[in-house]
């Protein structure tokens, strides 16, 4: 499973948030940072700011922030929260003819099943460590 650029530069965001010394910054920190779309960035940072997972202060001294603690963003939920559709095969556009009897789609439902849970034992706290704090605030 690949995940969208949304999903990625969620993540992106989470953990530039998760592991800066300031107590708020902008998106334009966070496009400088990692050298991707502020327009893509804005609408990402909108969506997690909507979850609550980031707190948006509007004004001369306004920036973002995480909104809660990092070890209360599973991995998962942000996965799921982000990705539009998480179905590992479609099998109706175009109709496969042998819907219905393939064993193809069950096993990726079920690996699918397994990454997620993998992902549940896991928060934004557990991808912080001393190095990648470092290299984020290069």
């Amino acid at each position: 499973m690949q995940l969208t650029k949304h999903t990625d530069y969620a993540f992106r965001v989470l953990l530039y948030l998760a592991g800066m010394q300031e107590e708020r910054t902008t998106i334009q920190g966070i496009t400088d940072a990692f050298g991707v779309s502020k327009a893509h960035l804005m609408k990402v940072v909108n969506k997690l700011t909507t979850k609550g997972w980031i707190k948006s202060t509007r004004g001369k001294n306004g920036g973002i922030c995480l909104g809660v603690e990092a070890d209360e963003i599973c991995l998962k939920e942000v996965v799921v929260y982000m990705e539009k559709t998480l179905d590992p095969i479609n099998c109706d556009t175009p109709i496969c003819p042998i819907n219905g009897v393939c064993r193809l789609k069950p096993i990726l439902f079920q690996a699918q099943a397994e990454y997620l849970n993998h992902l549940a034992s896991y928060t934004l706290a557990d991808l912080l460590d001393q190095k990648t704090i470092i290299r984020l605030r290069c």
